[in-house]
């Protein structure tokens, strides 16, 4: 995930967490699991899921006015 912009984003994914393994393009040294991560100003994070629940999942930013303004999207596992 690359956050481009001068704003922080709380990126929140439905149906499934995930394991966060870089922050700002560092290795953590104990990745999370988590289905939220915040995206700094600029900012990056590296994770990985297994997609084993069917459906058509939501992401977006939890910040409200950013998700009005398009900020969202979803993932479809089949």
């Amino acid at each position: 995930l690359k956050n481009v912009t001068q704003y922080h984003h709380p990126i929140h994914l439905h149906g499934h967490t995930f394991t966060v393994l870089e922050l700002d393009g560092k290795k953590l040294d104990e990745p999370f699991h988590t289905d939220t991560v915040l995206l700094g100003k600029n900012g990056s994070a590296k994770a990985a899921f297994v997609a084993d629940n069917p459906g058509c999942w939501m992401y977006h930013c939890h910040v409200i006015e950013h998700m009005k303004t398009g900020l969202m999207g979803y993932i479809e596992v089949k």
